[in-house]
């Protein structure tokens, strides 16, 4: 992922009732991977996308009551544009952290069902599920990730690793229902 030499930073007030305006602004901007730099100053990286959403959040801030500036800019010097990268990367690497630690849940989880020998179909498909709200958790954080946070590779290997372990658990389960791959029931042989 490319550095960002260009910033859009988004100033706002809004009025502090109701406040579901307050926490869906905050849920987009922390969704789209903005960083704030101080109370109601927001930065994202220079971009169509990221011009797109801060308009958006303009005319919503603007109709709710509040007020809104966006603003581009440029770091002086590369210290201070480090200093920038630096924060989207340590924001991305907490989300990356937390991802790990569900990942964890997710091994520990299929090596108790594997040990208690739970090789049934409705585990397999509360696992699926688990997997499936992992990869797309990885994915959210991943559009976010627009300087290559240091834990980035981690996450994808352990994910991997879950659909891995999956697979697995899923051979085990097939084998356990004595299935065909065709859904007929294995002939024994005598």
């Amino acid at each position: 992922m490319a550095e960002s030499s260009n910033w859009l930073i988004l100033i706002y007030k809004i009025p502090p009732e109701p406040s579901r305006y307050r926490v869906a602004l905050w849920r987009r901007l922390k969704g789209a991977g903005a960083v704030y730099l101080q109370n109601s100053v927001c930065i994202l990286p220079d971009s169509p996308a990221n011009r797109e959403l801060f308009q958006d959040l303009y005319r919503e801030i603007e109709e709710s009551g509040g007020e809104s500036l966006i603003l581009e800019a440029k770091a002086l010097n590369a210290a201070d544009q480090e200093r920038i990268i630096d924060r989207f990367n340590a924001e991305r690497d907490e989300e990356y952290s937390e991802f790990l630690e569900q990942c964890e849940a997710f091994l520990a989880e299929i090596r108790h069902e594997t040990e208690r020998q739970n090789f049934i179909f409705g585990e397999l498909e509360e696992n699926e599920e688990g997997l499936q709200r992992l990869v797309t958790w990885l994915q959210k954080i991943e559009r976010r990730d627009f300087f290559g946070a240091a834990k980035a590779a981690e996450a994808r290997k352990r994910l991997t690793e879950c659909q891995e372990a999956l697979e697995a658990f899923y051979a085990k389960v097939f084998a356990a229902s004595e299935l065909s791959p065709d859904g007929g029931k294995r002939h024994e042989q005598r």
